[in-house]
């Protein structure tokens, strides 16, 4: 599924390819695959506003997109 975002749009993802993030760490989406990093291209900016787990076990983020 293909959507655009715009700054302010917010979203929950599992798609991060980090071990730990804390509220305030700004994510982006890395070229060779899309998923966000620490470490991404900096096309789009994602800052994290809420850390928690998803319903099926799973590490989750809350995003709100800043640039």
């Amino acid at each position: 599924r293909v959507f655009k975002t715009n700054v302010g749009d917010i979203f929950t993802t599992n798609m991060i390819a980090e071990a730990s993030l804390e509220l305030g760490d700004e994510l982006s989406p890395r070229a060779a695959d899309g998923i966000l990093s620490k470490s991404g291209d900096e096309s789009i900016v994602w800052q994290v506003v809420r850390l928690y787990t998803m319903p099926d076990g799973q590490k989750g983020v809350k995003v709100m997109r800043i640039k």
